[in-house]
């Protein structure tokens, strides 16, 4: 009973602790930013992020000082990969026929004296449904599994076609992260992440080197898309198959991605989490479950940034019955689209 009690003495406490921000603001804009800024360079796969949609931002009180801030977010999946050094400002968000994904974000930032940093953050990404695509665009590429046979079979082609191309230095797959079902004329298309071994084309194919990536610092990465068109659609591995590629290599050698995958997916020793699914979920980078992060915020990297007071305005605690005077703060525009 006591338990119970003090349970709701803290809600009750809580409840009227509470502020809400308008998410269209711009203090929510920029807490915003800076919580995708953290979402994409704790992102291990798949692609960078872009805000879409702030959905809530409830302020509390801390002890001694300062605000716990939560926000809810929207975010859509862009064309560029986590491995690769473009801004997201400049990266092009997912066009909507082109299956787009979104991500549904919950981080906790802890702001003092006008200094926010990002202490936690839990996300989940979702492609938009098959019949939405399908209702808007009848013939737009479908996503499928990243382990689908004719996705794996497109990939390797592609990258023994590309080592073909420059025989002194071997690319293998480090991560594949896209992979659609086109029709008219039928082909797969396909987004891989590569990177550079210590073997030559021809090494490569001889059974007796021991070919892996490079050391650190020293492997050249990269990002292909590719469209391979299949004359049937039997499971037949493509021979000499037409095809559409654009190998793109990197300049940056090293980073937080690219030395988890190699070290932790690379040869397989742990499945990737595209297996069986269509998407690398953000569920495998942000998953922070824990009521508090505060006493492992040191194990994140914080990005502090200055945010100029904003005048708030606080939520109501009761319903109002006078629709007309009723403000509603949040969910905020829509920057991008909605899925």
């Amino acid at each position: 009973t006591l338990v119970l009690l003090g349970q709701i003495i803290g809600c009750t406490f809580s409840h009227h602790l509470f502020t809400q921000l308008d998410c269209n603001g711009e203090e929510a804009e920029k807490l915003a930013e800076l919580a995708v800024h953290y979402i994409n360079e704790h992102n291990l796969h798949g692609y960078k992020q872009a805000l879409n949609v702030i959905k809530d931002v409830h302020v509390l009180p801390r002890r001694p000082r300062g605000r716990v801030i939560f926000l809810e977010l929207d975010v859509l999946e862009t064309v560029c990969h986590v491995l690769d050094p473009t801004p997201v400002e400049n990266c092009t968000v997912r066009p909507e026929h082109y299956h787009a994904v979104k991500g549904d974000c919950d981080v906790k930032l802890l702001s003092d004296e006008g200094i926010n940093k990002v202490v936690a953050s839990k996300c989940h990404s979702d492609p938009d449904s098959v019949e939405d695509v399908r209702r808007n665009c009848p013939k737009c590429p479908i996503l499928i599994p990243l382990n689908d046979p004719h996705v794996v079979q497109s990939v390797e082609y592609v990258l023994h076609k590309h080592n073909e191309k420059y025989p002194n230095h071997a690319y293998e797959v480090l991560e594949i992260s896209r992979g659609q079902h086109k029709y008219e004329p039928e082909a797969f298309y396909v987004e891989f992440a590569i990177v550079e071994t210590n073997c030559s084309a021809q090494e490569a194919h001889d059974d007796h080197h021991d070919c892996h990536p490079k050391a650190a610092g020293e492997a050249h990465i990269g990002f292909c898309r590719a469209t391979v068109f299949r004359s049937h659609a039997t499971l037949e591995k493509p021979k000499d198959e037409q095809y559409e590629s654009d190998c793109v290599i990197f300049d940056v050698k090293e980073g937080h991605s690219h030395t988890h995958l190699i070290e932790h997916h690379y040869g397989k020793n742990i499945a990737s989490p595209g297996h069986n699914n269509t998407v690398l979920d953000l569920v495998h980078s942000h998953n922070h479950t824990s009521a508090s992060h505060e006493s492992h915020s040191h194990e994140h990297v914080a990005v502090p940034v200055a945010v100029a007071p904003v005048a708030k305005r606080e939520a109501p605690t009761e319903i109002s019955h006078d629709h007309t005077h009723a403000t509603k703060l949040c969910p905020g525009k829509v920057h991008h689209f909605k899925v």
